[in-house]
């Protein structure tokens, strides 16, 4: 791995967490609640990161792709596996589109939780195996 690399899958895991981390807690542990990630930069700027941290996830996605195989290539596999990537980001991001386009629906605490775990470690894992089908292979000697 490069640096660029892993510095691109430091970011990506930066993103995953204050993605899953962003809207509300998903419990407690010993007495201490983790989550509204999105007020970290204040409460003025937590609509703005709604937006921002999806786009930025999806830039370093692509990006790591890029990296990793020197240039950007679009393959049936890794085609699915940012397809599947928007769809686990849409999954966690839904609350936040519907207050956009002002629907009111609710899901239950126990859905929400399993769509922020479900995406944390599917995103996770979608990223490292995107990476790996992006790798340069090496050249054969002939």
């Amino acid at each position: 791995m490069s640096f660029k690399s892993e510095f691109l899958a430091l970011i990506f895991g930066l993103l995953l967490v204050f993605i899953t981390f962003g809207d509300q807690p998903l419990g407690t542990v010993s007495g201490i609640t983790v989550g509204n990630l999105d007020t970290i930069f204040g409460l003025r700027l937590w609509p703005i990161m709604d937006v921002i941290y999806p786009l930025l996830a999806i830039a370093v996605f692509l990006l790591y792709g890029w990296v990793k195989s020197g240039e950007f290539r679009v393959r049936t596999e890794t085609f699915l596996l940012f397809a599947s990537f928007l769809a686990v980001l849409f999954l966690i991001s839904i609350d936040d589109v519907a207050q956009v386009f002002d629907v009111s629906f609710h899901f239950s605490r126990i859905i929400l939780m399993v769509v922020s775990w479900a995406f944390l470690i599917l995103g996770g894992l979608i990223f490292l195996v995107y990476g790996k089908l992006n790798e340069k292979k090496p050249k054969s000697p002939s």
